[in-house]
């Protein structure tokens, strides 16, 4: 099962995920992202945040924001 990084970027601020963790395929990791995004944006002070999600080799899966996927 593939390993999935996702990385935060919320302002200035960046929280880089050195250990990831395995889902199935691009689809369900994206979905994590959603639900990272969701979680966190609930705290006032990170109303803006973004997720990266990174693949194997350093491959560039998605990134997300409030807004959705970009």
């Amino acid at each position: 099962m593939p390993r999935y990084y996702f990385h935060i970027y919320s302002g200035e601020e960046e929280y880089l995920d050195r250990k990831g963790e395995p889902h199935d395929d691009d689809a369900r990791a994206i979905a994590m992202a959603h639900r990272i995004v969701s979680e966190i944006a609930e705290e006032p002070e990170h109303r803006e945040i973004e997720v990266r999600v990174v693949g194997r080799k350093g491959r560039a899966v998605a990134t997300v924001d409030t807004n959705g996927l970009k």
